[in-house]
């Protein structure tokens, strides 16, 4: 049973730092889109160079940080178990945010979600 247990907790792990790394090097993608000017094909409402320019520097952020907790987790470190939290509570945050901008950030919760159950199930650093 508790190799059975082991198991699901290293998938978990496993998991969860895959996902967060695919949403990181995404976020980051974006971020390069803006940089090199073409962002404006993939907003679906207008916003303001200033609204555009917080949401890059949130997207280069938050890419930033989640691939720092992907490690963590990969690596089973304490902190990789915080920098997830940290990253899942900015992330829902923004998002949050981002749905009055345009729906396509809903998106952005299935990583968060997952991760606080693959937390709340017992994912636990060595």
């Amino acid at each position: 049973m508790e190799k059975a247990e082991n198991r699901l907790k290293r998938i978990a792990i496993i998991s969860t730092a895959a996902l967060w790394g695919l949403q990181s090097i995404g976020r980051l993608y974006f971020y390069y889109i803006y940089m090199v000017g073409g962002i404006g094909e993939f907003l679906t409402s207008p916003v303001s160079q200033g609204t555009l320019q917080l949401m890059m520097t949130i997207f280069l952020l938050l890419g930033s940080v989640g691939l720092i907790a992907s490690a963590g987790l990969l690596l089973r470190k304490r902190w990789g178990l915080w920098c997830t939290a940290l990253a899942t509570g900015a992330t829902i945050i923004f998002d949050i945010w981002g749905l009055s901008i345009q729906s396509s950030a809903a998106i952005g919760f299935i990583v968060p979600a997952l991760s606080v159950a693959a937390i709340y199930f017992g994912v636990k650093p060595r």
